[in-house]
Formats: structure tokens, sequence, C-alpha cells
């Protein structure tokens, strides 16, 4: 991992519109809001949170499939926030995206040669002869049998078509692969192999990771820093075993609290911490910070004022009034 930052967003807001009930009436649901990070070249930066926190909503808006409302994604010193499609093809064939579900991520009507040979034709890289022998080639690459070019993805088993659709996102030679939730479709037995998988291609690729995920426990075993999302916003971020080992948001301790695999150590086992309450409605967001509704060390000041995403430690930043194991 080096110093250069491949990929810089600042204050990122995405907000969706959607019609109400009433005639006339339109409410504005923040998924993304007002998130900040950096991508280091050759790091694995995890992505966690709960379901419906926007995980995956960043994603798209950093890689454009998503406009952004407002902010600014540079990549590689580039500012795409505001390009066209036109002007957007040459940074978007070094950021590729692999999807969560390989089920649905994958043309039924099509083989899986013609899948993975889609973005070289597209970009026209290649004679079709060069376009063949890539193809071939990027299947070894993921430890699939090119004999199997002409079959369809219902032949496949999950962890299989999850290795095509990785196939398909290096076939450009990307510098940056967003992996949004890559296993989470996956039985546990499979999971492991995708994760090795992916952890080798970017030793041998020098490949640069965004690793989305609600799994805490697959997250440390592939990161290198981790951000944690809460209702559209990083509440923390830093070094991943820094994170796991000494959490500094309420919400951080909460969730690793109840990972089993975390707690089947040597080490003393954690307090198990029940969040009450359910996840705040995006489009009637809480004053203040917006974990203080289910936070059980909430004070006024939580309720009033909004926490600054703040260093603590360094490389260790965390939004929050009243931090945990600061010294």
């Amino acid at each position: 991992m080096s110093d250069e930052v491949l990929l810089r967003a600042t204050d990122v807001v995405k907000t969706f519109t959607s019609r109400g009930k009433k005639l006339g009436v339109r409410s504005v649901a923040t998924a993304v809001n007002g998130v900040s990070l950096e991508v280091r070249r050759g790091e694995t930066l995890g992505i966690v949170g709960e379901s419906g926190c926007g995980k995956s909503t960043l994603a798209r808006c950093l890689v454009q499939l998503l406009p952004v409302t407002s902010g600014t994604v540079e990549f590689r010193g580039v500012e795409l926030t505001g390009l066209s499609r036109r002007q957007l093809r040459p940074h978007r064939r070094e950021m590729q995206l692999v999807f969560q579900d390989p089920y649905a991520s994958l043309n039924p009507r099509r083989t899986v040669g013609d899948i993975v040979a889609d973005p070289l034709k597209i970009n026209k890289v290649g004679t079709e002869d060069e376009i063949g022998e890539r193809v071939r080639e990027l299947f070894v690459t993921v430890g699939l049998d090119p004999s199997s070019l002409r079959r369809y993805p219902h032949e496949f088993s999950g962890g299989q078509r999850q290795r095509i659709g990785i196939a398909r996102s290096l076939a450009l030679n990307p510098l940056l692969v967003v992996a949004d939730e890559p296993v989470s479709a996956l039985d546990v037995s499979v999971q492991a192999q995708v994760l090795n998988l992916m952890a080798d291609l970017q030793e041998t690729l020098n490949l640069t990771y965004l690793f989305i995920a609600h799994d805490l426990g697959v997250v440390r075993h592939v990161s290198d820093r981790v951000g944690v999302m809460y209702l559209g916003e990083i509440v923390e971020i830093g070094d991943a075993e820094e994170i796991y080992d000494a959490p500094m948001h309420p919400y951080t301790e909460a969730l690793l609290s109840v990972v089993p695999e975390l707690n089947d150590t040597d080490a003393p086992r954690r307090e198990r911490i029940i969040i009450t309450g359910d996840v705040p409605d995006p489009s009637d967001r809480p004053t203040g910070c917006s974990f203080h509704p289910r936070c059980p060390a909430a004070t006024e000041l939580c309720r009033s004022d909004k926490p600054e995403l703040i260093e603590l430690r360094p490389g260790h930043l965390v939004a929050c009034h009243h931090p945990r194991n600061v010294a």
C-alpha cells in the first residue's frame, strides 16, 4: 500500500425524491449525507454498516453509476462529478464494480464468454481473436475452465458465477475494484474461496479495493482500513485492527459486540451491546447526532449538535461527542 490517493470523495451527498400519498407532496430521503474519504493505491478500504445505511448508494456514486447531489469525487486527481458519459469513459475503464448478487448481475440469455468479453468489445480493445484469448486468460486467472466459455450462467454455481463477475471486472485491467457485498449471496463454505481469490488477485495485479459489506467478520479479514457507516454518514474510520481492538464510536462498539468469531478468542470476551429502536427514516433525520435516538450514552449535546468527524488518534477519525477507548 502506498500513500498515493487513488480516489477521494469530499462531502458527497445523494438524495432521492419520491412522491407521497397526497397529491403534490414529495419526500426527500438522504441516502448519503456528507461522506468524505480517501482510498489509497494498493489498499483495501472496507465500508461496513447495517442494511440500508447507504453503503451501496455510496459505492455507485463513487464510480459514477449514480450522479451525486452535491460534493465531489476525484479519481487520480481528476474530478469526475459533472463529466459527461463520453468524458467518463476512460476513467470508468480503470474503475470497475463487482455486484452483490451473481444470480442477477449476469444476463441469463448470453454465454459467460460473451459476458466477460463485453467490456473489451464496448471499448474496442483488440481484434476478435485477441479478445477471445483475453477472455480465456481471465477465466484461468479466476480459477475457471476456459472450456466452459459457451455455457450459460444458470449452468454454474453461485461461487462460480461470482468468479465470472470478477473476471468481467478485470477485463480492462482496472486500478480500482469496488466490491459491493461480493460474498453476501454465497454459501459460507464458498465465501472464503472467493475472498482468497480476491486477495490473490490484489497481490498479483496490484489492485485497490473498496470493499462494501455488512459482515464485520469478513471485513476484518480483507481490509487494511475500515469505515463504519450509519444512516448515510461515516461515523468512524481508521486502521482495521485498531477499529476492531479499540472502537471509539458507540455504534461500532455495539456492532462488534455481536460478531461471534470476534468473541471466539483468548482475549476477554466483549460485553454484548443491544441497540434498541429502529434506524431513523432517511427522509426524517434526527437533529444533532444521527445515532442519538439509539445510543445509550446520548446526552443533550448529542441531541442538539451534530458531531464532526475528527482525528483522535493518528489516522483514526470518529464523529462522536463522547468517544470510547480514547486513551
